[in-house]
Order: structure tokens, then sequence, then C-alpha cells
């Protein structure tokens, strides 16, 4: 399956009317299905689907990254959609619908009232480093320079971009890259946390349950989400724009250059 797909289109241009194609990011529905029942249906690009699988069943808390193999993950490409099968039971937490544009859906409750483990980590970065990081970021973000219709998020250390993900939806662009991690066995702890899109408290709770100290947007957080950050110590920064920036918690970790 291809992240875009090329189409037909007319186009207005100073007054005229002309035939023309467009690149248009693909959209497939994937189905989850947990011991033969289903879970959920979410929509996505079709790449990087075992990553997004595992990371939203990490983020979840569906999958312990301790004792689950993901060799027990069965992946079918249909015409129309993609199904995977996972050996773990149905949650019984109410599912809730996210704020993500792609329908998503996630079990893990109240983000206000769930317990994180508090992040000790000793990370420093300077301003520079980060604006450094965010520009290559911004390159790397093939699918969005062509359709226009992608989000992105990757996970970095101080020397560049570890791993790189894109989606339609910004929650799984995030769990490509906790999948991603995952099965790589990459650290998240000591890294930074690159995204494209707002950081809402869902994105701020799958960074918690991650362990990553560092989460870095172009655009703008909400309360729930600061709240979640000065709570568990993640150092939030939003709008990245060329070389300014605002940090909503925890400066210590920024240096100036």
């Amino acid at each position: 399956m291809n992240p875009f797909e090329k189409v037909n289109i007319i186009e207005y241009r100073n007054g005229m009317l002309s035939e023309s194609t467009d690149a248009v990011a693909s959209e497939t529905r994937l189905k989850i299905f947990a011991n033969g029942r289903e879970l959920l249906s979410l929509l996505c690009s079709p790449v990087m689907v075992k990553e997004l699988i595992v990371g939203f069943g990490l983020s979840e808390g569906l999958l312990n990254g301790v004792d689950w193999c993901s060799e027990r993950l069965e992946i079918f490409y249909k015409d129309e959609e993609i199904e995977a099968h996972l050996p773990v039971d149905v949650p019984e937490a109410t599912p809730t619908l996210t704020s993500g544009c792609a329908k998503g859906i996630t079990f893990a409750g109240d983000p206000l009232q769930e317990e994180y483990p508090i992040i000790q980590d000793d990370l420093k970065i300077k301003t520079e480093t980060v604006f450094g990081l965010f520009s290559e970021f911004q390159k790397q973000s093939h699918l969005y320079r062509t359709t226009g219709g992608a989000h992105s998020a990757a996970i970095c250390d101080e020397q560049g971009i570890v791993a790189f993900a894109e989606d339609i939806g910004r929650h799984n662009a995030v769990d490509k890259i906790i999948g991603y991690c995952f099965l790589e066995n990459v650290q998240m702890n000591g890294k930074i946390l690159l995204l494209s899109g707002r950081l809402s408290s869902e994105i701020v709770s799958k960074a918690a349950r991650a362990k990553v100290p560092v989460l870095v947007s172009r655009t703008a957080p909400t309360t729930m989400a600061i709240d979640i950050a000065r709570r568990v110590n993640i150092t939030l920064i939003g709008f990245l724009r060329g070389h300014r920036l605002n940090v909503y918690s925890h400066l210590e970790r920024i240096m100036g250059s």
C-alpha cells in the first residue's frame, strides 16, 4: 500500500480552469482484534503499520512491554482495509474518542486521574540544538510536503533524529514512534520527541508512559497537556517557529545558547 496516490483534478489559476493531477494522502481503515473480538477501527496511513499497532497497544496498556512478543502479532492486508490480531484480552475500560482528526480512540481513561511514573531524567539541551533538530525534522516530512495532509513525529537525541514517522493522524504518528522504539530496542528516556501537531493531553500521556522527558511542537498545547507535563516532570515546548519557542513546563532542561 502506498502512502499517497495521484488523482485527477481541475485546478483554478489566474481565472482559468485546467486539468491537472494532485498527490493525495492515502487513508486506510485498520481493524484491531483482541482474541478474535474486534476492539476498534481507526484510520491511518498504510505505512509502518506494525509499529502503529505495537505503539498503540503499548500506549493503551493493552500490551505488556516486558512479557509481550511481537511475533504473536498477526497482520492481514486486504483490498480495502488492514486487520491486526492481538492475543490479548479486550479491556473493560470505556473507550474515549480522542481529539485527533483520524477518529482516534483511547482506553486509558481520564488522563488527569491516571498515575503516571514521575520522569527522573537529567537531560539538558541547548535551544540552538532544539532549533537544529526541528529544522531537520521538517526536512524529513516528505509525505506532508508531497500531499499537505500528514502529521509527523520523531524521536531524537542531541546528535540527530533516531526515528521518524508520518501519518494522517498525529496520535498515529506518535504511536508509530513508540512502536518502532520497542521493536528496535531504542530507549526513549533521555530523548526528545518532536511533533508537528497540537500537544493534547493524549499526546503528553503517551509520552509520559514512554518516559520521554522533552516534547517539542510547532503548535499549541492544551491546558490539560500542560497540567500533566508539570505533574510528571516533562518539559513541554510549543510554538517553535524559526528561532523562537515557548516553554510551558520544566524549564530546567533547556539551556540558552
